[in-house]
């Protein structure tokens, strides 16, 4: 109601603008005021509906008062809608529960988009300064492709994405061999799993500057998620080429190479991430998974303790580790990683488990040696 408040009209542009509120927006004023004029109409049936209830109760209950009570009570043992009337259920107003959308006099409100557009505003609250600077710019310079790239920035970072490629696309109207703007755009096509066009992105990133070596590594990412291994191994091999203290890029060759099925390749691939940069969280995290799949458990371990250093309030590692202990059949210790991962996070899955299958194995063990 701030955003519309008819008193201060210039405020409530100066804010859509500022939040990148669309016209098409269930938040645009326009919207906004038809959602209230709905609202009020069904208001009015309603006070409409039960005075004619009224009506009805007292012409009838001097005729006969214990039949109404009884019909009354009739009708909250049976649960009448809200919405219908004393003659039945309201013609005008419906609401399907099932696709969360309602319906006055033949037109249909969904209740999803108003939601979705809530959640968005608030999300971008956050960033409000910011995102004032940059609109104060753009209002005194439509053309500062400085301050329409740091927007769309602001609104990558409150999840807002669709905006987010909006604005880019209005950058590169400006400046359209800037090998950033191109870059950015490859990644919210991403977000929004866009994932061919994404690639397209990342290849105009790279052709306008092969030394962005971040853009080869996205790509690589893209083709693992759209299952194409093969291209993906030899983005990363050519990324490695000219970059081969990269620790990412091995990092990145690892888990397209545990994909295929090549494990050793994999695990020497995550060895190289770490040679590099020894306190890399993500390789760390995946050679001790892969250790604990190859059943190599006490390297495992060690990688894994390496790990919690860097992060010791991940459940997922203390889960990861606990499984380990237990397939060294060190259960007391292992129930105790299970233990410390919910505690961490009530209820998580892994190490839920883990626990199970420990517990399982504790009182089997406990049978063997009562026998």
């Amino acid at each position: 109601m701030v955003l519309w408040h008819n008193n201060d009209r210039k405020l409530g542009k100066h804010l859509r603008s500022v939040f990148s509120i669309s016209r098409n927006s269930p938040l645009s004023p326009e919207a906004f005021s038809g959602l209230k004029v709905v609202i009020k109409g069904i208001e009015k049936e309603k006070i409409a509906g039960m005075k004619k209830t009224l009506e009805v109760t007292k012409t009838e209950e001097t005729e006969n008062t214990g039949e109404i009570e009884k019909t009354f009570r009739d009708k909250r043992r049976e649960g009448t809608p809200e919405g219908d009337t004393a003659h039945g259920k309201s013609e005008t107003f419906s609401y399907n529960i099932r696709t969360k959308s309602f319906t006055f006099h033949g037109k249909n409100y969904e209740i999803l988009p108003l939601f979705l557009a809530v959640r968005d505003l608030y999300a971008s609250l956050p960033f409000f300064e910011e995102l004032q600077a940059c609109t104060e710019r753009l209002e005194k310079n439509p053309q500062d492709a400085t301050a329409l790239f740091q927007k769309a920035v602001l609104m990558y970072k409150a999840r807002r994405f669709e905006t987010a490629l909006q604005l880019t696309a209005q950058v590169l109207k400006i400046i359209p061999d800037d090998h950033r703007v191109w870059y950015n755009k490859g990644v919210v096509l991403s977000e929004l799993g866009r994932l061919e066009e994404a690639i397209e992105a990342y290849n105009r990133t790279i052709e306008l500057e092969p030394a962005f070596e971040v853009a080869w590594d996205n790509k690589g990412v893209v083709l693992s998620r759209l299952g194409r291994f093969e291209e993906a191994l030899e983005t990363y091999d050519r990324i490695l080429l000219g970059y081969p203290e990269y620790a990412e890029a091995w990092a990145g060759k690892g888990s397209i190479l545990l994909a295929l099925g090549r494990e050793e390749e994999a695990l020497e691939a995550y060895d190289s991430a770490l040679r590099i940069r020894p306190d890399y969280l993500e390789a760390l995290t995946s050679a001790g998974s892969l250790l604990s799949r190859l059943d190599r458990f006490d390297e495992s371990l060690k990688i894994y303790d390496k790990a919690l250093q860097l992060a010791p309030t991940d459940p997922c590692l203390w889960a990861a580790r606990g499984f380990v202990l237990s397939e060294m059949d060190k259960q007391e210790e292992a129930l105790q990683n299970c233990n410390r991962a919910l505690e961490l996070k009530p209820g998580f899955i892994p190490a839920l488990e883990t626990k199970v299958k420990i517990l399982s194995e504790i009182r089997r063990q406990k049978i063997r040696s009562s026998q």
